[in-house]
């Protein structure tokens, strides 16, 4: 969080339009759970952005690690859910966009197990085209967002 105070200090805040933030992959995968995760780490960085400039927030992938019976994958679910409604409910939303990768970058609720494999290079990481995939939504989103 101090980098990112750092960051948005008066001296740079003008540089920056939007500040996009996937947050709690890794917190997930250290068993924390969703609600301490978001309250005590997102919502602090998503008010802080909000503070200086526009945020895109993005929910947290499937990954083949946790089966969606999982505890993790539920916290995982749960995660998002707090993350979609901040953003739904953030007052001023112009200054916010929602980008739903959970439901654009599938892993087990993928059906075509071939284009699972274009896309995954393992049960946890992306591939190149998993990447490209991600970046092309995020643009779209964050494009249509801005013309608006």
């Amino acid at each position: 969080m101090k980098r990112l105070e750092r960051i948005l200090s008066n001296k740079t805040k003008s540089y920056y339009d939007w500040i996009i933030i996937l947050g709690g992959t890794n917190d997930l995968a250290y068993n924390k759970n969703a609600d301490k995760i978001f309250n005590e780490g997102l919502k602090l960085i998503y008010n802080m952005v909000l503070k200086n400039t526009r945020l895109a927030v993005m929910t947290v992938i499937e990954n083949g690690h946790y089966l969606p019976e999982h505890k993790q994958d539920k916290e995982r679910r749960t995660l998002n859910t707090m993350i979609k409604n901040f953003a739904e409910n953030y007052e001023d939303k112009k200054r916010i966009c929602l980008i739903d990768l959970d439901k654009k970058i599938p892993y087990h609720s993928m059906k075509d197990i071939n284009q699972r494999k274009a896309i995954w290079d393992d049960p946890i990481h992306l591939k190149a085209t998993g990447y490209d995939q991600m970046a092309k939504f995020i643009f779209e989103k964050l494009y249509k967002k801005i013309k608006q």
